[in-house]
């Protein structure tokens, strides 16, 4: 009997054939934001590369203060998802990514410069030549990126706009910030400067990667402007956020300066008249006293205080999924930016679920008090 031989090879035709019958898994609206992060960063080597060999002096100080300056979140992620949830794709949004990168490190450079006092090295550099690439970086060097954009003129017009409008927005909310003192600052007027400092520079963002999305025709401006008031909220709660990570952490950087947050500011209008006197007393002694900070940030946090604060936030985290659910209620990428929104409140130790539909895009109460990694370096401008 002959012993029967190995089954016959499929040939050629049919391993193809069974390879392309396989299904694919398309890759999720995450795994597409990931891919197309680092094309951001390459679209500023590219930039950088532009500076050559004109500017020698100007571009390694750039270069090191693209690669070692403090980061913020979202800087990326949110222009490029809110391009995805407009349109459907990300590519097109990396220029707009990029102006936003480089607002940022613009925006951190000056605030850890006037944060840092007299110290003689800024990210491993001189601090006089780190301030002017700041310069530089937060201001041409994103136009540059909006002016080569391969769109209509009168598109690239009205986003170099959007630039300049949160541009001189934030600049106006730092300047309140720097020169608003917590006794003489009302909470609306911090409500004000937070919306300029942080809000506008949210919005601007995510009114441009709108904008590029939408087109040159100018009928979807109500559009383009309420993906701007999502941005806006997306910043706020950002704020708060920072404010928070700072009470949480134990330093309480922002009561040994004196700055007029809106917890403080609150707490000084809200308190009883005793309660303002001795506030102000501990506030007096803050800069050099951890133990003055501590009771001052005791009293911010008491629950009589906490209660409209709760209520406030909670309304900005609903406003935020509700312009999501309106505006782009059937993207994938959608779902990217209502997580986005719940990671800035679930950081903040005092927010509570908003009421109605809304709700159930959050879950509460929030994770740990202070997330690894941020306990010292906050993120964010001055915030």
């Amino acid at each position: 009997m002959t012993p029967e031989g190995p089954p016959p090879l499929p040939d050629r035709t049919e391993i193809r054939l069974s390879l392309h019958s396989r299904p694919v898994a398309r890759p999720s609206a995450e795994d597409r934001l990931a891919e197309a992060v680092p094309r951001v960063r390459q679209y500023l080597a590219g930039l950088l590369d532009g500076y050559r060999p004109r500017y020698a002096h100007l571009r390694p100080a750039l270069e090191r203060l693209v690669a070692d300056g403090r980061r913020s979140p979202l800087e990326c992620a949110l222009p490029l998802l809110v391009h995805g949830a407009v349109a459907g794709g990300l590519e097109p949004a990396v220029p707009v990514a990029a102006a936003h990168v480089l607002w940022w490190r613009a925006a951190n450079t000056f605030d850890d410069a006037s944060d840092g006092g007299q110290r003689t090295r800024l990210y491993g550099g001189d601090p006089a030549t780190v301030l002017i690439a700041a310069l530089e970086c937060g201001y041409a060097l994103p136009l540059r990126a909006l002016a080569a954009l391969p769109v209509p003129a009168a598109l690239r017009e009205r986003l170099a706009a959007d630039f300049l409008d949160g541009w001189t927005a934030a600049c106006d909310g730092q300047v309140g910030d720097l020169l608003g003192t917590p006794a003489g600052t009302s909470p609306e007027e911090v409500l004000t400067v937070y919306r300029h400092k942080s809000g506008a520079v949210y919005g601007m963002a995510a009114t441009m990667a709108a904008r590029l999305a939408l087109g040159a025709d100018g009928t979807d401006e109500p559009r383009a402007a309420a993906w701007g008031a999502f941005g806006q909220a997306v910043g706020l709660l950002a704020q708060f956020r920072n404010d928070e990570d700072d009470l949480r952490s134990g330093h309480h950087e922002d009561l040994g300066n004196r700055t007029a947050t809106y917890l403080l500011v609150q707490l000084l209008h809200a308190a009883t008249d005793a309660g303002r006197e001795r506030a102000l007393e501990l506030l007096g002694r803050a800069a050099d006293s951890a133990a003055d900070r501590r009771e001052l940030a005791a009293m911010m946090l008491a629950p009589d205080m906490l209660a409209p604060y709760r209520r406030f936030l909670a309304d900005i985290h609903q406003r935020a999924h509700a312009l999501l659910d309106t505006l782009a209620p059937d993207s994938p990428f959608t779902a990217c930016l209502h997580r986005r929104v719940d990671d800035e409140v679930r950081t903040t130790a005092h927010a509570v679920a908003p009421a109605g539909p809304h709700g159930a895009h959050c879950t509460l109460p929030p994770g740990p008090a202070v997330p690894a990694g941020r306990a010292r370096g906050r993120s964010g401008q001055k915030v």
